[in-house]
């Protein structure tokens, strides 16, 4: 019977892996409503066995990390009086597999960077755990959309969520992720999406236009067709206020836990902001039949002298954003050693060019041009060249320093940060 169970298993694994070739994940944020005190005891007390398991298991991983983990049903924790032992009641059997296979996960990073040479220490204990994943559909959580109801396994009660709209008829529900948040609780549902419908989606407000990008400080983003994007998203007076006020308070107090909690809800506005400003600039960027993006070290933008400019409009979410999206339309980034800024995108003269002067003027050919934009434009020639040389245009583009034409694409979508194959 076990072996029987086992092949089913493994046709069912293989029959999903197909389905996922032609699918694209989404991931959609789901809020919930309407909680008592009761029901908010009930998920805080689902937040603290997750911990109470994580730091157990942390605390001696060589033996207590086994086949049989997710049974534990009684854990040992450290409280300032001694050891005490804790039932876990209301964490589910599936979470617990959830949670010991995040642990098993860390582990594996954590030796791949050892291996690479990278300087790494082990898994540390949390003083709170803020999602627990809910590992399939159906059995650890369930959507009932007519009464926007959702009901989570080891919680009798039914919750109301806000933004069940979202959700494609089309959809196939997969995992989930229960999420603890300063402003409350959330449940991220991962569903899966046909590529050709959301390649129709997407093509319905495409323009037959290729765009070079330029990413700055002052304009986080420069198009090619001299467009430029700009936004600044700092700390609100607010913040800086309740961090005096928390300064004051004693360390451990009610009070000193009530300033952080508004803290935190702070952050998260600030952090939203910034998602929804960036997530316009991307929606933007859609609408453009090719993308072409140096592939600019932000990191060392940030530790160099510009840190705040980086931080208040998180503008390293950008390439990692068009990585996603180079699944679905193609995205070509450009070595991040191009001297895109020093060479004249209408000569191809080259000359070095200070950060104080914003215009490139050519000695050679006497053309003047926004430092930016000119980057930008040789950032799209490069990638035209590199891609007509390597066949993976049919029709090619125009490389001199007019208007760039509608260009025609193999249909083809590579894994993202890839070339489209």
């Amino acid at each position: 019977m076990n072996g029987l169970k086992q092949e089913k298993i493994k046709e069912t694994l293989n029959a999903t892996r197909k389905r996922r070739k032609r699918q694209i994940p989404r991931v959609y944020q789901l809020k919930l409503q309407n909680l008592s005190k009761k029901d908010r005891k009930k998920l805080d007390r689902l937040f603290l066995e997750a911990k109470w398991l994580y730091n157990y298991i942390i605390a001696d991983i060589e033996n207590r990390l086994t086949k049989d983990s997710w049974k534990l049903k009684q854990v040992e924790i450290k409280t300032p009086e001694g050891f005490e032992k804790r039932d876990i009641n209301t964490l589910s059997s599936q979470m617990r597999q959830g949670i010991i296979e995040r642990i098993k996960h860390s582990l594996k990073s954590l030796k791949k960077a050892k291996e690479k040479g990278i300087k790494a220490g082990k898994l540390s204990f949390k003083s709170e755990i803020r999602s627990i994943p809910l590992k399939q559909y159906g059995i650890t959580y369930k959507i009932s959309g007519d009464r926007n109801r959702i009901k989570i396994q080891g919680i009798k009660k039914k919750f109301r969520v806000l933004g069940l709209h979202q959700l494609i008829e089309d959809c196939e529900i997969a995992n989930g992720l229960l999420v603890k948040k300063p402003s409350g609780y959330y449940l991220y549902v991962t569903c899966y999406l046909q590529k050709e419908k959301a390649l129709e989606e997407i093509k319905k407000k495409q323009t037959r236009q290729p765009i070079g990008i330029d990413l700055g400080i002052k304009h986080q983003i420069t198009l090619s067709n001299g467009e430029k994007i700009s936004w600044y998203v700092e700390e609100t007076k607010r913040l800086k206020k309740l961090q005096k006020t928390l300064s004051r308070k004693q360390k451990g107090s009610k009070n000193y836990f009530k300033t952080k909690l508004k803290i935190q809800k702070e952050w998260e506005y600030i952090q939203n902001k910034r998602k929804d400003t960036l997530n316009k600039a991307i929606s933007h960027l859609k609408k453009f039949f090719l993308i072409a993006i140096q592939n600019d070290s932000i990191k060392g933008w940030h530790e160099g002298y510009f840190g705040k400019q980086v931080q208040n409009t998180g503008i390293g979410g950008i390439t990692a954003r068009l990585k996603r999206l180079a699944t679905l339309i193609p995205v070509f980034f450009v070595d991040r050693y191009e001297p895109t800024t020093q060479v004249c995108s209408f000569c191809g003269h080259r000359q070095k060019i200070p950060l104080s002067e914003r215009t490139y003027k050519c000695p050679l050919c006497g053309k003047e041009i926004d430092r930016d934009v000119n980057s930008a434009k040789n950032i799209l020639k490069i990638a035209v060249e590199k891609l007509k040389g390597e066949g993976k245009l049919l029709k090619t583009l125009p490389v001199d320093c007019g208007e760039v034409t509608p260009v025609e694409w193999a249909i083809a979508h590579g894994e993202a940060g890839s070339l489209p194959l």
